[in-house]
């Protein structure tokens, strides 16, 4: 059973809490909102127990008391079962309380500041001492001729324990803590805190669980959706013609090469290279690698040689004097960013049929810029007899990359 339930304001709690302290230096048990109960679901279940289950309500008056919710609920349940002590703690005006309360006879504490003989403060004991069966007017009496509190009341030793204790977010700590308080002083108000204290580290955690799960479901529905539209843009790009970029975060879409899905057995404008014609599903670079797409790798850090223009400009012209060395290392920097190193559909150079075939079917640009043009430059290729160029030598490459594998019968 709980002796005091002390109904207050949260507002005025820093007034409150010596009237509480000196409460439980007397021994009482005591239900004080002290880890500042909040509203919802929980709450009203906390305050119906305590208040069931108390002997008497000690009201402390305030203006800001007479408009708060809970504390006119808590007010009103004391009156109607006749185990209100009404204090003021703060100055208000004559009709400041709601009409049903001013005749209601109360004890000024406002200018309180913790005597022990102060009137109004041995008036208010004295009216608690009717309800919680204790003289505790006689028991601060005996404390003063003793030298001070009883340190043997557990109740006391309990809260001192809370007060310092180390693991208040632990929920099994506190489920031994409150097994001890239980031991000790069970149906207290600290108890009822301890208990409420509990269910918020309980309830905090379930809903911590239950973001964590919708987190993980949004997560696996989002990476469920980027997987989908990859296959969707996966399956764009195996349509013969498609025209499509790669994507480096930190790159603009324009800094990539742009790709142009070629079908083996697309028509022919003309001969391919010793009648050889590609065995798979591919993809070629619409035009040479420019200087633009170059530098930008460079930018943001491809270990690649800096290609000179020779005066004749950067930009968007195809990248001159390159060997097929520094060719394939542009391939290989492309790879190790896409996750496609050492993959059969990473960046390559094209093989002389794909080079042949695609310019035979005017799906790409050649060096001078032109669809379905002869070729102006000679380009870079996997398996090329070209050598390394001399000193002023234009070759310029394209990349490719294999898309789909296929068996296919030579006629």
């Amino acid at each position: 059973m709980i002796d005091v339930f002390i109904s207050y304001s949260r507002s005025t709690r820093s007034v409150v809490e010596p009237i509480k302290y000196k409460l439980d230096a007397l021994g009482l048990s005591c239900f004080f909102d002290m880890h500042q109960i909040d509203g919802g679901a929980v709450f009203p279940d906390v305050i119906d127990k305590a208040l069931r289950n108390s002997k008497v309500v000690l009201c402390c008056w305030s203006p800001e008391y007479f408009g708060g919710q809970w504390s006119m609920i808590e007010c009103r349940d004391a009156i109607a079962r006749g185990i209100i002590v009404p204090v003021a703690i703060k100055r208000f005006e004559q009709f400041a309380p709601p009409a049903d309360l001013r005749q209601i006879n109360w004890f000024d504490l406002v200018d309180w500041n913790g005597d022990d003989n102060h009137e109004e403060w041995v008036r208010t004991l004295r009216n608690l001492s009717r309800f919680v069966g204790r003289d505790l007017v006689a028991a601060i009496e005996t404390q003063a001729d003793a030298g001070g509190t009883d340190s043997a009341d557990p109740l006391v030793e309990l809260r001192a324990t809370w007060a310092a204790f180390p693991a208040r977010n632990n929920a099994r700590a506190v489920e031994r803590f409150l097994e001890r308080v239980r031991s000790k002083s069970a149906g207290s108000g600290f108890e009822i805190e301890i208990e409420h204290h509990l269910d918020t580290l309980r309830q905090n955690a379930e809903r911590r669980a239950e973001r964590q799960a919708c987190a993980e479901a949004e997560r696996r529905e989002r990476e469920a959706e980027e997987e989908a539209a990859r296959i969707r843009a996966e399956a764009a790009r195996r349509e013969a013609g498609a025209v499509w970029r790669d994507t480096i975060p930190g790159l603009a879409d324009a800094a990539l090469p742009e790709m142009v899905t070629i079908d083996p057995d697309a028509n022919q404008a003309g001969d391919c290279t010793d009648g050889e014609i590609p065995g798979d599903l591919y993809a070629l670079g619409r035009r040479p690698v420019s200087y633009a797409e170059i530098d930008a790798a460079i930018a943001v850090g491809a270990d690649l040689g800096w290609p000179s223009d020779q005066g004749k400009g950067r930009g968007g012209q195809p990248v001159l004097n390159v060997s097929r060395r520094d060719a394939s290392a542009y391939a290989d920097w492309l790879n190790s960013r896409l996750g496609l190193t050492e993959r059969a559909d990473g960046y390559r150079l094209p093989t002389a049929a794909e080079l042949a075939h695609a310019s035979s079917t005017g799906m790409i640009e050649q060096g001078d810029g032109e669809a379905d043009a002869p070729t102006a430059l000679p380009e870079w290729c996997e398996d090329c007899s070209v050598g390394a160029p001399a000193q002023g030598s234009s070759i310029a490459f394209r990349l490719a990359r294999t898309l789909a594998r296929q068996t296919r019968e030579r006629m």
